[in-house]
């Protein structure tokens, strides 16, 4: 089985012709919004605020990709994979902040060959799934750089954003490998709902540890 997937177009989802393209998805997608809005509302801190408006463009490009379907095959994963990216660029910069520590140099040099490794899969149009899976490692590997340094408070959700992350990384996987066998049993079943749903809650436990410090 080939693990080709282009977003949203592959997503679990069949898009309706008339209206909200994938409004299952669509709705949690806003939930997001309206969840990192009331974080961004209450924050008391100008470098947290920055990576929750980085979060919410992210949610809102996610939102509009799965609401209204563009003829460009990419244009909708380069707008949502890339706010997500440069939300880790704000994310670092918080955690900079926070600890009041400075990322060493080859940690530096590792996350920008990172993010070099990312466009060269766009540029080569590799499956979506890899840069997803660049994303996550970039944001893990920043979050656990700094965890030694963070309030016991933030730590206590460190790992459960890591395993939450990695378990909708796994069903995004199994999402691409058996989409067509469960839409032959049920076209109407939204099978990506449940991907949401699970990113849904690391953004949550993200905007929780970070809104206030």
């Amino acid at each position: 089985m080939s693990l080709k997937y282009t977003f949203p177009f592959n997503s679990c989802e069949i898009p309706n012709k008339n209206g909200i393209a994938q409004p299952y998805s669509a709705f949690i997608n806003l939930l997001s919004c309206f969840t990192v809005l009331y974080f961004i509302y209450y924050s008391n801190n100008f470098y947290s605020k920055l990576f929750l408006f980085s979060v919410l463009l992210f949610n809102i490009s996610h939102t509009f990709s799965h609401s209204i379907h563009l003829g460009h095959k990419n244009l909708h994963f380069l707008l949502t994979h890339y706010t997500a990216i440069i939300s880790t660029i704000f994310l670092l910069i918080l955690l900079t902040k926070i600890s009041n520590i400075f990322p060493k140099t080859f940690f530096l040099y590792f996350l920008f060959l990172l993010y070099l490794l990312d466009l060269i899969f766009v540029v080569y149009n590799f499956s979506h799934i890899y840069n997803i899976a660049i994303f996550l490692l970039i944001l893990v590997l920043i979050i656990l750089y700094y965890y030694t340094f963070l309030p016991n408070i933030i730590k206590q959700n460190i790992i459960y954003i890591v395993i939450l992350s990695l378990f909708a990384f796994m069903f995004q996987i199994f999402e691409i490998y058996y989409c067509k066998k469960i839409l032959d049993i049920n076209p109407k079943f939204p099978l990506h709902i449940i991907v949401e749903i699970c990113v849904f809650f690391p953004i949550l436990l993200i905007c929780k540890c970070f809104y206030k410090n």
